[in-house]
């Protein structure tokens, strides 16, 4: 109970939705960056109105590349061609909130919710430190996120489609109770 460890919060991603690689390896820090699309105005009342036009996901990556990984030809094909169009840089993401940490699933199996969506991958730049190669990429939320159950075994996700998430029914449940009080 109480604080939720950051390695129970996991991301990974495919070029084929069947081979996962799992990323943060070799981070400390791995977070998506919402992006929100907000304004304040003030209209000649004096009065202030604030608009969420939404969010524009992205999430930037400190890849150190591994032959082993299963993203590595791809990002490596990106980085070489300088590749855009969408057979090339088209893949999937998946993220997850798990009841373990991901570096438990060899011992046991984790579960938890969380969402699959398709994503554009652009590499940001090529070589690195003598820490070892690296492709820092960046990726963008290119559809809808499919919510669902994710259970994970050594590292591996297998993603589920199911349902909307508790927020969005507690939120759309309100909003069906507020329109049956007029």
């Amino acid at each position: 109970m109480g604080k939720i460890l950051r390695g129970r919060r996991a991301m990974w991603l495919s070029f084929d939705d069947k081979d996962y690689t799992v990323l943060g390896k070799d981070s400390d820090d791995l977070s998506i960056d919402l992006n929100p699309d907000t304004e304040q105005t003030k209209n000649v009342l004096g009065e202030t109105t604030f608009n969420n036009n939404g969010y524009t996901p992205s999430m930037s990556n400190e890849y150190q590349a591994r032959t082993e990984d299963a993203i590595y030809e791809h990002i490596q094909y990106i980085a070489d061609n300088l590749a855009v169009d969408d057979e090339h840089t088209s893949a999937t993401m998946i993220v997850a909130t798990l009841d373990i940490e991901v570096k438990d699933t060899g011992e046991k199996t984790a579960t938890g919710k969380g969402y699959k969506v398709p994503v554009k991958v652009v590499v940001d730049n090529d070589g690195g430190s003598t820490a070892g190669y690296a492709i820092p990429f960046t990726i963008n939320e290119d559809g809808a996120r499919v919510q669902g159950s994710v259970s994970v075994e050594n590292k591996i996700p297998t993603f589920t489609a199911g349902g909307a998430s508790e927020v969005a029914e507690r939120s759309a449940t309100k909003k069906t109770e507020g329109s049956n009080l007029s």
